[in-house]
């Protein structure tokens, strides 16, 4: 028995703790057992000029539900997401969306919950109810953190246009993308094939380029991003972690 165990036990009211501190380290390690990360995606990049890093994380939860979580930072600003889904006839069906932002001290807090029994995703704002808005949804229709990795799944089953539908504070907004080649990327000084896909212009002058990895699952591996008014964007892969469960469990789309 070691020195710091036998002072513990030799002092009453530590001794009478040990039984729920050994049950908290049980449960603590339940908890870490639960959960299982999925994908871990690092990122770097360009705002407007300054520096950002980036990240996105898919977790398998024990329930058999999911999350993907989002954040992007630097010194003066932070954005983080977090998405709430599951899997319902090989769609992706998020339950709920938690976006906050902080830049120079300029805060948002925005919450989306999808109603699925009433077919309704109410918009939330914190602090400015009269941002409040609810949205008819039905099967299909995502939220701001999934649409992308949406994309990636049906990549991997082959598709070559894409269509994505999710929910926007103000409305419900529909983005196409079209795979327009295959280009070459290098991740931590390897080459990686990658496959380019572009967004094709409805109601505004924004341009989307994304390059999606089919080695890493297609995770993406580059995003470029301009603004109508001029401001952009780039980030770039720089270090990827997956389970092998990955492809079996939100892979599953039939390949084409």
């Amino acid at each position: 028995m070691t020195p710091l165990l036998n002072s513990i036990r030799s002092t009453p009211i530590l001794a009478a703790l040990l039984p729920a501190m050994a049950l908290l380290l049980v449960l603590c390690s339940n908890v870490s057992l639960a959960e299982e990360t999925l994908f871990l995606a690092k990122y770097k990049g360009k705002y407007s000029g300054m520096t950002i890093k980036s990240s996105r994380k898919l977790v398998a939860k024990e329930d058999g539900s999911f999350a993907m979580l989002s954040n992007i930072e630097n010194m003066m600003a932070s954005i983080s997401e977090t998405s709430l889904f599951t899997l319902e006839d090989n769609q992706l069906k998020p339950s709920s969306y938690h976006y906050k932002r902080k830049i120079m001290g300029f805060k948002a807090d925005e919450k989306v919950t999808f109603l699925w029994d009433k077919s309704v995703a109410q918009y939330r704002r914190k602090n400015k109810p009269e941002k409040n808005k609810d949205h008819a949804i039905a099967l299909g229709v995502l939220d701001p953190a999934l649409y992308q990795f949406q994309l990636q799944r049906e990549a991997q089953a082959g598709e070559k246009a894409f269509k994505l539908v999710f929910v926007k504070p103000g409305k419900v907004k529909t983005l196409l993308f079209q795979a327009t080649g295959e280009e070459t990327l290098k991740v931590a000084d390897k080459d990686y094939r990658a496959l380019k896909v572009e967004r094709i212009n409805m109601d505004d002058l924004k341009k989307t380029v994304i390059w999606l990895i089919p080695e890493f699952n297609y995770q993406i591996g580059r995003i470029e991003h301009t603004e109508e008014k001029g401001d952009s964007y780039a980030i770039h892969l720089t270090d990827y972690e997956y389970s092998p469960k990955l492809a079996n469990t939100l892979y599953s789309l039939p390949s084409k």
